[in-house]
């Protein structure tokens, strides 16, 4: 299944995008709300991010789809 069709099924949920980045990989996270057909559109915040697709290395998500919470005491 191309990159594309896998993401299409993440749409609404919390991930962490790591990308290519001249020498190295940087990451950035939010919910992935759009993917289009040469880039993805998150959301964090008031921040829209915008990705190329062919600077998509990996992507990650928690199994629930939401951001992990740190739990206060």
């Amino acid at each position: 299944m191309p990159l594309e069709e896998r993401l299409l099924e993440q749409v609404g949920d919390f991930v962490e995008v790591i990308i290519t980045a001249g020498q190295g990989c940087c990451l950035q996270e939010g919910i992935l709300c759009s993917v289009f057909d040469d880039f993805i559109v998150l959301i964090n915040g008031d921040t829209r991010i915008e990705i190329p697709i062919d600077s998509i290395a990996a992507v990650r998500k928690l199994a629930g789809g939401a951001p992990e919470t740190v739990e206060e005491i």
